[in-house]
């Protein structure tokens, strides 16, 4: 019995975990539960007993372990904490927290570093899925300083590459999981919706602003106090869960993560959320607000982003009709407002008809760093 945990803070891109050994923690997933609730100080709002950030964005952990996937040089559970509620979600996986499993398994001794740039090939058990991320190196250790800027994070850093190209179908196995490039779905309490289904490094139903009267360029703080619009959200959420094979696992959650909403505008110009700075029309090619377990991100996910990118490749998809004519280069990131500022995803699909999309490139650049470590102590032994 212990009643104490090492543990490492990281911050990944736009978000921030507490990074554990698997070797540290049960492997029964009910009792893992229960160790991370206490840990992270949930269920509590503000988490004011635990190491929880009192943000989704900041409540998540990171369980990295030895290899048992050919090919790959480390496991990953992630886990999302739950603040109000008792409950921890292993459904998905945390795209931006990646970035940092990488600079963590060559701190931790776990991959040796290559001068330059050091591949960790990282096995996301939860997608069962491999994601490449490249790691700056220099003198045998990361390098987190650097010009690389993102938005949602102050200043800069060094640049990380994730590969998100052998991570599709990451909930469904499918990368359109209804089939289709573009649905009509009868919503209770919405009505006839049109929307499209995409499963590429996370599941994304993408609806366009206006199905939902929208603006396309609300705060998460407008988009979290219209009840009924949330309502309406996750009447969509619930339709194509349970239409995708979901249902069990929506059904067992009071805030399910999975499918996680897009809704999708034309580019304008706004303001971030942050920091008040403008973002430009012209600098996107999509605005996207991401929604799910009852609230609105104030980013768009790693996961997501890498999703979104695919999606605008395969023609007739909502993505690929809104977005900005820039279809012809494959080559040219494409570039996706959120709430928080502009997220940018180089996105190569070999669309044939007839064929499923070949993916040839799916890349998101994050930056992270090692923010702290030491040693928690449990209310609970286990």
């Amino acid at each position: 019995m212990r009643d104490d945990l090492p543990f490492v803070l990281m911050r990944g891109g736009t978000s921030k975990g507490v990074f554990l050994r698997a070797e540290d923690l049960p492997t029964d997933r009910g009792a893992l539960t229960k160790v991370l609730l206490d840990l992270f100080g949930s269920p509590d709002r503000r988490q004011i007993d635990g190491l929880g950030g009192a943000d989704k964005l900041t409540s998540k952990a990171a369980i990295i372990g030895k290899p048992v996937r050919e090919g790959t040089d480390v496991t990953y559970l992630f886990g999302q904490v739950g603040t109000v509620r008792a409950e921890v979600d292993y459904n998905l996986n945390c795209g931006n927290l990646t970035a940092a499993v990488g600079v963590y398994a060559i701190q931790e001794g776990m991959v040796a570093p290559v001068e330059g740039i050091t591949l960790v090939r990282v096995h996301n058990v939860n997608t069962d899925r491999v994601i490449g991320v490249e790691v700056p190196v220099q003198g045998g250790k990361p390098v987190w300083r650097g010009d690389f800027a993102i938005g949602g994070v102050p200043g800069t850093g060094a640049a990380i590459s994730l590969d998100f190209s052998q991570a599709i179908g990451a909930i469904t196995g499918k990368l359109l999981p209804t089939g289709n490039a573009v649905d009509m779905m009868d919503v209770p309490g919405v009505g006839s919706v049109e929307l499209s289904v995409v499963d590429g490094a996370n599941m994304a139903i993408y609806v366009h602003h206006s199905a939902l009267r929208m603006t396309g360029i609300e705060s998460p703080e407008e988009i979290d106090g219209d009840t009924d619009l949330k309502t309406r959200m996750d009447a969509i959420r619930r339709i194509v869960a349970y239409s995708c094979g979901l249902r069990e696992y929506w059904d067992a959650r009071q805030a399910p993560s999975t499918p996680m909403l897009i809704v999708l505008a034309e580019p304008a110009d706004y303001r971030t959320c942050t920091q008040g700075d403008l973002v430009a029309a012209g600098d996107l090619d999509l605005v996207v607000r991401q929604y799910a377990s009852g609230s609105a991100s104030k980013t768009l996910a790693g996961t997501l982003t890498a999703t979104t990118g695919i999606a605008c490749r395969v023609p007739g998809t909502l993505p690929h009709r809104i977005m900005a004519a820039v279809r012809g280069n494959p080559e040219r990131p494409l570039a996706f407002g959120h709430p928080s500022g502009v997220i940018y995803v180089e996105a190569d699909a070999n669309c044939r008809a007839g064929a499923p999309p070949q993916v040839r490139r799916l890349a998101v650049q994050r930056t992270a760093r090692r923010l702290a470590e030491g040693r928690a102590f449990l209310k609970e032994a286990f």
